[in-house]
């Protein structure tokens, strides 16, 4: 299992031409773009790339925007990189591209769903009352304190995000969120008032959450692949049923972000992936208390360095040294021409492929050196313990966990 985990943005990361840098000549990019335009009615190609921003940063608009670019960025990951992630996360969001990366959700149904919940979450904004605030420099009882004396029952305001151990997100009522901000900047603190169109992640977005329940019982969600985890609890989702529940609990409840690096770390990941636009998620785990280092695509130098630690001909190079440097004791001369002569050969034909001008899916080369490993190393007749501790150094090694076999 690898130490890695895919972790994509939520709103507020979106800006003009975001996902350029990774759509620009990838032909995936373009079945996805001419996909969305289908379901949505509208050219999301020209919005994401030419804009205008003020269109752009409307949630009605900028919620499927960003599933689609953080899509595309999943698939350019998996035809680059290709190895399959221990755990996903995502913010807000961006747990709806986090649901699509693990196949739980399709392409097609995730953007249809978050086309209705940029609307619901819209309509039910659309007097004005509410706003978010980011508070900086803030002890958290003290923010949670604050928050508990200004607020009513038709003017609360709530913790929205635990974005990292800096910051806060504080979501409501516009009159409370003010005199809250107020009160907090006399004691110190830094406060930024978000540029979003309603009070996300606070009981102001409760007939948007109702509506998104009925929403959500017309599709299917099928059995991840890998663990997601829910901004609610911050740890994996059980089933579908819990996966349904968090996707509505989500828009009246605040992101457990920090609690979900934390999780991470806890759980082995020494290595986050950011797949979308901007690198706010590697900037939030900073200033956090763990191990993680993210690489965010949407970063120049982060793609160089994913494309130097991950390489695929390193993986193929290295299980070639090992299938030759295993010892043997099966001397059956068919069996060992098809389990092992004939892996080294196909082994060689991924090598030649993955240092061509056009390589394969990193993801299915993986997967296929894996399968030419097992072969060899039963044939070879190694031990089943012994299988699974050199396959299980391989899949280290590709994630830079270690860096040799010994």
């Amino acid at each position: 299992m690898s130490g890695i985990a895919l972790i994509f943005p939520g709103q507020g990361s979106q800006y003009v031409r975001m996902g350029m840098a990774w759509s620009s000549g990838f032909t995936e990019a373009d079945r996805l773009f001419e996909e969305a335009a289908d379901i949505l009615g509208y050219d999301l190609k020209a919005l994401c790339m030419e804009g205008p921003i003020s269109q752009l940063s409307k949630t009605f608009y900028t919620q499927p925007s960003l599933l689609t670019v953080s899509v595309i960025a999943f698939r350019r990951y998996m035809h680059e990189v290709g190895i399959a992630p221990q755990f996903a996360a995502g913010h807000s969001l961006g747990e709806y591209s986090a649901l699509v990366s693990s196949g739980v959700l399709s392409f097609g149904d995730a953007l249809s769903l978050v086309k209705e919940r940029g609307r619901f979450m819209e309509e039910a904004t659309e007097a004005g009352l509410g706003s978010m605030i980011a508070v900086r420099g803030a002890d958290l009882n003290m923010v949670r304190e604050f928050c508990y004396q200004y607020s009513t029952v038709e003017q609360p305001a709530i913790i929205a995000g635990y974005n990292s151990l800096m910051q806060y997100v504080v979501s409501g009522h516009h009159t409370t969120v003010t005199a809250l901000a107020d009160e907090l900047e006399k004691h110190g603190a830094q406060i930024a008032r978000l540029q979003v169109s309603g009070p996300f992640h606070s009981p102001l977005m409760q007939q948007a959450a109702e509506r998104l329940a009925t929403e959500l019982h017309k599709y299917t969600f099928q059995k991840a692949q890998w663990p997601v985890i829910s901004n609610i609890t911050a740890q994996p989702y059980s089933d579908t049923a819990s996966i349904r529940e968090g996707l509505i609990l989500q828009m009246t409840h605040p992101v457990q972000w920090t609690q979900t690096m934390q999780y991470l770390t806890d759980h082995g990941v020494n290595q986050a992936i950011e797949l979308g636009p901007r690198t706010l998620l590697k900037n939030l785990a900073k200033e956090m208390l763990n191990v993680i280092g993210v690489l965010s695509l949407d970063n120049d130098m982060d793609r160089d360095e994913m494309a130097r630690r991950f390489s695929v001909r390193h993986l193929i190079v290295r299980s070639l040294a090992l299938a030759v440097s295993t010892p043997n004791t099966n001397w059956d001369e068919i069996e060992y021409q098809k389990g092992v002569i004939f892996q080294v050969r196909r082994m060689k034909e991924l090598l030649k492929s993955a240092e061509s001008a056009n390589p394969p899916s990193a993801f299915k080369q993986r997967q296929e050196v894996f399968e030419c490993m097992r072969s060899i190393l039963q044939t070879k007749r190694l031990t089943e313990a012994e299988q699974i501790i050199m396959l299980e150094h391989l899949r280290r090694a590709q994630d830079g966990a270690v860096s040799n076999l010994n």
